[in-house]
């Protein structure tokens, strides 16, 4: 189909996401930050666009449509504007068991209690398998590529399970006896009330600190890997890359004879209208057309402590307390990557888990000591905690949130000897924008153990609120 970009006719195919089709045709810059800085689409969000006239539009939700006439659009402009008709009435939905999030753990919580128990399977993206599904090469524990494990699990589910594709779950909430999910499909408020909630919300990548990291062709892992494996776009064809978890990405673009350069000390990446040069922290300059940054991933712990949970630092994440039954309290369960960073295939087996502990407390028939011991053959993984090179960066170039917060402005504040993070949320508004700290909420608790000398596991995070995910606020007026 024909798409229009600045009036420049562009050719782009029924199902892709516009920020896909739009790199496909080589276009990298899709918005400009607040301070004047072009921004791309794959490492901060959300991008807005003009589309058809009509502003606010966040290209990473659009898709394509034959005719669509797309232009770019400031990110301090962007405020999302009701766009399409709100349902009067939510949808209610009342099952046994909610199951938020739709990976390796999601899906192996749904197989293990459906033959006895009604689950609601919420997943945020458009597709069931999590960061399994977006990369191409066999995992450890499962035979066959991700994607094909992930459709040949799925395929098992029976009539009751009802899975919600690009929904997001807004929070979890007690009703009486039962926990209240609300969640947002579109336009489209879902109220689901079940009888039992299972977090798994999985994991964010870790956003790596270096000068222009929010240039166009600077890309996340994660959104690297979808464009190569969800879509079959490449990211560039001479990419550098970067990160202590890099031979995650390396493997990849070798499978997709994609030339690359890992450079392990980044300092600053420079283009005009993408990134074109990388300079390593010895002053080795490297041409290239991307540059992906792949630094490992930590529980997203956003769920988690919105629905109550307490959290500790262990092996360079925060981790969720739980009991010895996988709950963060009564009623909430947690499994996967949302509990700590390990292969997909165990984090399967945690899923299963904490099914089979659900099933017993409702009185059916389960072995979870089977899953608990299958478990322990998986070490969970540690993580190197950065340490940011605050003498060699020029730190307003260095982006710690997407939202214009720069890792200047969070540390002048630090070393004015404020470090309670909450307080430094206020002054300058890290963690209060579109991802609500899932990604940058880490780095500002560096800052504070680097600057101040206190211990990352003496810093207090502060709790997320609801709702925990972007909604209009039409949707929950239902108007």
């Amino acid at each position: 189909m024909e798409i229009f970009f600045e009036g420049k006719k562009l050719e782009a195919y029924e199902g892709e996401k516009l920020t896909v089709a739009l790199l496909a045709n080589g276009i990298y810059w899709l918005t400009t930050s607040t301070e004047g800085r072009k921004r791309g689409a794959f490492t901060f969000g959300p991008v807005p666009m003009v589309v058809d006239g009509i502003k606010n539009v966040d290209a990473r939700k659009t898709k394509v449509r034959e005719g669509m006439k797309v232009e770019r659009q400031r990110y301090g402009e962007f405020q999302e504007e009701p766009v399409g008709e709100y349902s009067g009435k939510p949808k209610q939905v009342v099952v046994d068991v909610a199951v938020v999030g739709g990976g390796p753990a999601g899906i192996g919580a749904t197989l293990e209690v459906q033959d006895y128990l009604t689950v609601a399977l919420v997943e945020e993206k458009g597709w069931l398998g999590g960061d399994m599904w977006i990369k191409g090469v066999e995992q450890e524990g499962f035979k066959g590529s991700p994607q094909e494990v992930i459709k040949k699990l799925t395929s098992e589910f029976n009539e009751n399970v009802t899975t919600f594709l690009g929904t997001s779950a807004l929070g979890v909430f007690e009703k009486g006896e039962y926990f209240l999910v609300p969640a947002v499909r579109g336009n489209e408020l879902i109220e689901i009330m079940a009888k039992r909630v299972i977090l798994a919300t999985g994991a964010v990548d870790s956003i790596m600190l270096f000068e222009n990291n929010d240039m166009p062709g600077v890309f996340r892992r994660d959104f690297a890997l979808e464009v190569m494996n969800v879509w079959e776009v490449a990211p560039g064809w001479n990419v550098a890359v970067t990160g202590s978890k890099a031979e995650e990405v390396i493997i990849e673009l070798e499978r997709w004879g994609i030339d690359y350069v890992h450079i392990p000390n980044v300092k600053r990446v420079e283009g005009s209208e993408k990134v074109e040069k990388v300079i390593d922290m010895n002053g080795n300059e490297y041409k290239v057309d991307a540059l992906i940054f792949s630094d490992g991933r930590r529980p997203d712990i956003n769920p988690i402590t919105q629905a109550g949970g307490k959290l500790f630092f262990r092996r360079g994440y925060y981790r969720p307390v739980i009991d010895s039954l996988h709950r963060i309290k009564e009623g909430i369960y947690v499994a996967g990557s949302a509990v700590s960073i390990k292969p997909h295939y165990a984090n399967y087996i945690e899923g299963r888990l904490a099914g089979a502990y659900i099933l017993r407390e409702f009185g059916f028939e389960s072995e979870p000591c089977v899953y608990e011991e299958k478990l322990k053959e998986f070490e969970p993984e540690a993580l190197q905690v950065p340490k940011i090179p605050f003498e060699k960066f020029n730190l307003a170039d260095v982006q710690i949130c997407g939202c214009d917060v720069s890792l200047k402005k969070v540390d002048d504040v630090v070393r004015r000897g404020i470090k309670d993070l909450q307080i430094i949320k206020r002054l300058t508004h890290l963690a209060m924008g579109f991802c609500q700290g899932r990604y940058c909420l880490f780095n500002g608790a560096v800052v504070v153990s680097q600057r101040t000398g206190v211990k990352l596991s003496e810093i207090d995070l502060p709790v997320a609120r609801p709702p925990i995910k972007n909604v209009r606020m039409g949707v929950l007026a239902r108007r």
